[in-house]
């Protein structure tokens, strides 16, 4: 008999424990995000076949989706090139510097900020989605609260690693092979 009370208690207690550590986790982001990241040819390549193969992912999740849930397929499919773009800017907005050990980046920590705050509202949404459909109110089937909004958060927020991920590896890719030239002038 104990054994069967443990078992609920430790998935309770998991619960609370992550309920705990996502706030750190998310400012933990944040405060990555600007600080000086040493470009590793091997981590970016992973991180990029990563969110590719998320993304992959993502799109069959969404394809089955959007059977159940009206208008999954609108979102997000106007959701993962808005993703696309913001990776594209937050590419722009990082600062570069090449040093004889390697390259160096920094990312924009505005943009990191309002990632992580997305971040923020989106898994506060789906709590608060939770809540409502434990208590027997249905799901809002057109606004950013449906299932096909969350679905669009995601799909952005997929969008802007892969674009970062590919931005960042093509850039320490083109350093590396010009890093033994002078390319000092005259």
């Amino acid at each position: 008999m104990p054994l069967l009370l443990a078992v609920p208690l430790a998935i309770l207690l998991a619960l609370s424990l992550l309920l705990v550590l996502l706030p750190l986790s998310l400012w933990q982001r944040w405060r990555l995000a600007g600080s000086r990241r040493r470009a590793r040819t091997w981590a970016l390549a992973l991180a990029w076949w990563s969110s590719l193969g998320s993304s992959l992912l993502f799109l069959l999740f969404v394809l089955v989706a959007g059977h159940f849930w009206p208008s999954a397929w609108a979102y997000v499919a106007l959701a993962y090139p808005a993703g696309l773009l913001l990776g594209l800017l937050g590419h722009a907005l990082t600062r570069f510097e090449p040093t004889p050990q390697g390259l160096y980046y920094r990312s924009s920590r505005f943009l990191a900020l309002g990632l992580v705050l997305l971040v923020a509202v989106r898994i506060g949404a789906g709590l608060v989605q939770g809540v409502h459909s434990g208590f027997g109110a249905g799901w809002p089937d057109s606004s950013w609260l449906s299932h096909a909004g969350l679905l669009a958060m995601g799909a952005l927020l997929l969008g802007y690693a892969t674009a970062q991920s590919l931005g960042l590896y093509r850039r320490v890719r083109r350093f590396e092979r010009h890093r033994g030239y002078d390319r000092s002038p005259g």
